[in-house]
């Protein structure tokens, strides 16, 4: 799966470096705000800086990873986080700050530092843990707690940022996230469900998404 050119997240150059403004990312917009989440694939060993630089370039403060690395013997994304000590990739340091598990999901918090100039922001990881390597989850109340709960992490620390949202390939289990997302954010505003409508919105904005009706 290939992004669109007219949603593409676009990274700044490098001097010097042919095709580094590049990155398997689409800008996707919500129910009331524009370029509201970041749908991307997994990260891979020779992505990762790359991913990183996303984050930081377009202010992404939360990043939601609804995947295992490794599920039925492939690799979905490479490990992109340090677990105990500090990592560099690229120009910045990733510093594990805490971790908690909870009963569905795991939250990382990561002290990111642009060693350029010293500025360093928290950037949050949530990795839902109960998606199972085939079909989708029997519990749909914990998946739908889960959005809500980004969300008001996301409001409490006033982040304007997009959400960075990933699975393998940046479409399935991502666009399952993000049209809930929008589809739950509607409902509160106005009591209304369309979701034929906005799976057609996503597929405007990346292709691939909601690939079957489960």
């Amino acid at each position: 799966i290939l992004p669109y050119e007219k949603s593409r997240v676009a990274l700044i150059p490098l001097r010097g470096v042919d095709g580094s403004d590049y990155i398997n990312a689409s800008f996707v917009d919500s129910y009331r705000a524009r370029r509201a989440y970041i749908a991307t694939q997994g990260p891979m060993a020779e992505t990762l800086e790359d991913f990183w630089r996303m984050c930081w370039e377009h202010n992404s403060a939360i990043i939601v990873m609804i995947s295992q690395p490794t599920e039925q013997g492939k690799e979905h994304s490479y490990p992109y986080w340090p677990l105990k000590r500090s990592a560099r990739y690229q120009h910045f340091v990733i510093d594990p700050m805490v971790e908690y598990n909870m009963p569905t999901y795991t939250l990382r918090e990561f002290k990111v530092t642009d060693t350029r100039d010293g500025v360093s922001r928290t950037i949050r990881q949530f990795q839902y843990t109960e998606w199972p390597e085939v079909g989708v989850p029997s519990n749909s109340e914990a998946f739908t707690n889960f959005i809500s709960q980004i969300h008001k992490t996301k409001e409490q620390f006033g982040q304007d940022g997009p959400i960075t949202v990933h699975c393998n390939c940046g479409s399935g289990r991502t666009a399952v996230f993000i049209l809930l997302s929008i589809v739950l954010d509607r409902l509160r505003c106005e009591g209304v469900v369309d979701i034929i409508q906005t799976v057609r919105l996503l597929r405007t904005q990346r292709p691939g998404m909601i690939q079957s009706p489960e």
